[in-house]
């Protein structure tokens, strides 16, 4: 992990008070990209990230952003509105320019 990397995660996980922010856990929040760390251009982008625990970023069957991730964009649309709008036009932009 770079330091650019763990910036972005300090960040992230500051701005969402080192907490889950489906369940508020506190114990080892994860910094999780929305749109893939991969799309270099949203990589470093702290509304591209969202903090969670363990469960809900890898194991739960029901809202977890790996494991149901339609399930977790839609808890994603309720809950975090704003986000949820400007990770569309983010995505938008991504898939218009590989086309």
């Amino acid at each position: 992990m770079t330091k650019e990397d763990k910036a972005w995660a300090n960040a992230v996980k500051t701005r969402d008070g080192w907490k889950c922010v489906i369940c508020a856990e506190t114990n080892r929040p994860n910094a999780h990209h929305i749109i893939a760390r991969e799309n270099h251009s949203a990589k470093y982008d702290i509304h591209n990230g969202i903090s969670l625990c363990p469960k809900h970023h890898f194991f739960c069957r029901q809202l977890s952003a790996h494991n149901n991730p339609m399930g977790f964009l839609i808890w994603l649309e309720r809950n975090r509105p704003d986000q949820f709008s400007y990770i569309k036009v983010i995505m938008r932009e991504i898939l218009n320019a590989k086309d």
